[in-house]
């Protein structure tokens, strides 16, 4: 019987000994010298080794898990980044990309994103690494701009398309104008279905009426024909509400966001937070509605899967400090974007109405001239009802735009058509799915083709 005496080398390794297992990787017994490193993960400097030595290898996998096992606490960023791409973790490595900001690192997100059917995340992406790119990398990124903006355009038709199809099914507008004659019964039809759809009772009155006259003033025969006439004079209400987020380049941005319990608005927060970091913002969330601890869980869970950072108060502490907070704070540590939530209890009238004016004046004072948008959210799915909230909320501050979320959930989608005509806010952005990237810019043209087909 044959025994194999230890070396002195392998003894030491085997105790931990960090020049001992380099030794031993050196002499070619890379297997050994990993086995043995993986006993000892809780020390920082051999976990390092033992990273080094899965990426020489190609053995990924096992990298990657100690990714998952230990975070930030091994590897570069870029490492990172490349073992989590390697082995399909793509949320992970476009974190890391995006945390480094080089020109190589966003155009790998870029692709990252693409492969992930982001479109619209992929180009703001590839425009970030566009301002880094050198000379001779500048066409490759706007090709790549250019294709997607292509696909992108018809991709957002398709998304409101969905988020309107509960409405299109349950009222079928489009469905009245074919093969019909144009008499007044049809013009019956289409004031009722219009009410269905929660465009509201005078608006379809005064629609229909536009249409009617229109309809005998071009002696129009055939329903088809009424079908572009209607879509015209729906888009003529709301393109007038179209409106852009106010975001300037340069300074810290309060949004100050309301909005009724239930409405979305953390939702739309979060959503919003992850859009405007993948811009390459600095962005703070505010959890000012402190009344509720389901708010300020929300947002938290929010600002981790966005990237945003996130100030906080005890569950019925004053909203107004919370926000004070948040605000100094971005402030002090060079935030682009904060969004601030806030408390939506009608029941409680006066208070609420009191309370934002306040947390107003707090933020005016730590930033003047901010909020720079004052946003209300407002749900899809009540239909009417949301006209006499946005009623409440105006007698508290000055809206400068309007948030319908839930266009995906309900058969109400005419409803956008009733806030326009009766509010005149511009509407800025629309929720049409339940995915982090499915709050939308509102696109007049866009929502009446999807709501008439």
């Amino acid at each position: 019987m044959i025994f194999f005496r230890k070396s002195d080398l392998e003894k030491k390794a085997e105790k931990g000994d960090k020049s001992a297992i380099l030794e031993l990787a050196r002499k070619g017994k890379v297997k050994k010298a990993i086995k043995l490193l993986e006993r000892f993960t809780d020390d920082p400097d051999l976990r390092k080794v033992l990273f080094d030595l899965y990426l020489k290898e190609g053995m990924f996998r096992d990298a990657h898990r100690l990714i998952e096992n230990f975070g930030k606490e091994v590897g570069t960023a870029r490492e990172r980044a490349i073992v989590c791409e390697k082995v399909g973790d793509l949320e992970r490595a476009l974190e890391e990309y995006m945390r480094i900001g080089d020109f190589e690192s966003l155009t790998k997100a870029g692709e990252i994103l693409e492969k992930m059917k982001r479109t619209e995340e992929a180009v703001r992406t590839y425009r970030r690494a566009l301002n880094l790119a050198p000379p001779l990398k500048r066409r490759d990124i706007e090709e790549k701009i250019s294709k997607l903006e292509g696909s992108q355009r018809e991709g957002l038709l398709d998304r409101i398309r969905r988020g309107l199809k509960k409405t299109r099914e349950a009222v079928r507008i489009g469905d009245l104008f074919s093969g019909r004659a144009v008499d007044e019964e049809l013009f019956e039809e289409l004031e009722e279905t219009l009410v269905r759809a929660d465009v509201g009772v005078e608006t379809a009155m005064s629609l229909v009426e536009e249409v009617r006259r229109e309809a005998k003033r071009r002696n129009i025969s055939r329903s088809e024909e009424l079908k572009a006439v209607i879509k015209d004079r729906i888009l003529s209400i709301v393109s007038a509400c179209e409106g852009e987020l106010r975001f300037e380049d340069k300074g810290l941005r309060v949004v100050l966001f309301l909005g009724v319990n239930g409405s979305g608005k953390t939702t739309t927060i979060g959503k919003l937070a992850y859009r405007l970091v993948g811009e390459g913002k600095r962005v703070m969330v505010v959890a000012g509605d402190t009344f509720r601890a389901a708010a300020i869980e929300q947002l938290e869970i929010w600002a981790k899967r966005s990237g945003a950072d996130i100030t906080k108060g005890e569950e019925g502490s004053d909203p107004a400090s919370v926000v004070y907070r948040g605000v100094e704070k971005a402030v002090k540590e060079g935030y682009d974007i904060v969004l601030v939530d806030t408390a939506g209890r009608l029941h409680t009238k006066e208070p609420l109405v009191n309370e934002l004016k306040k947390i107003r004046k707090v933020i005016s004072k730590i930033v003047p001239g901010e909020p720079s948008e004052v946003l209300l959210v407002l749900d899809a799915t009540v239909g009417q009802n949301s006209i006499q909230q946005a009623r409440v909320f105006k007698e508290a501050l000055d809206i400068t735009g309007i948030v319908i979320t839930k266009l995906d959930g309900s058969a109400k989608g005419g409803a956008v058509v009733a806030v326009c005509r009766e509010l005149g806010i511009p509407v800025k952005l629309v929720g049409v799915g339940e995915g982090i990237d499915d709050l939308q810019p509102f696109r007049a043209k866009d929502y009446v083709e999807a709501l008439i087909g």
